[in-house]
């Protein structure tokens, strides 16, 4: 079982993004998670970060499992997270952008999101978040990184990783 959990919470064509305020990826734009507790579902998990990092509470049916990220770091597997795409209304929030214990929350249009050139957002958001906005089938996306810097990433269905 997988340690951590992430969310891409859209409203339209845009999603609500975490400047992260912290390490790690202190100043780059991600989508909302954190870690599972223990006996926690990937599901609860989320939905408990979602709320707890925005104060926005989505119903279950408002948030679709969209696959995994793993990451293998300079030869070393060094896990990975359930990836999440929720739906949330247009009102569901105060203004923003909006600083909050984690960093600063706000609307970005996808495009701006998924941009090869945005090196403001993490390099492998990109490559993972496309397909699960689609609604593609489950895949894992594994993400090779050497020296801190992205390789390649590598997407397979889920049914021949569970096997």
């Amino acid at each position: 079982m997988l340690k951590y959990n992430i969310a891409f919470i859209r409203n339209g064509g845009r999603l609500l993004m975490l400047n992260r305020g912290k390490t790690p990826l202190l100043g780059l734009w991600n989508g909302v998670g954190g870690k599972l507790e223990p006996g926690e579902t990937p599901l609860a998990s989320v939905i408990r970060e979602i709320e707890e990092e925005t104060g926005l509470r989505l119903e279950a049916e408002a948030v679709r499992f969209g696959g995994t990220v793993t990451w293998e770091v300079d030869g070393r597997d060094v896990g990975g997270m359930y990836a999440f795409i929720g739906e949330a209304p247009g009102d569901a929030l105060p203004a923003l952008p909006m600083e909050t214990a984690e960093g600063i929350l706000a609307w970005k249009p996808v495009e701006w999101v998924i941009d090869p050139e945005n090196t403001g957002v993490v390099q492998h958001v990109r490559h993972f978040l496309p397909a699960m906005l689609a609604g593609e089938p489950c895949a894992e996306h594994r993400c090779f990184f050497r020296e801190g810097k992205l390789l390649t990433v590598e997407r397979r269905p889920l049914q021949e990783v569970m096997r």
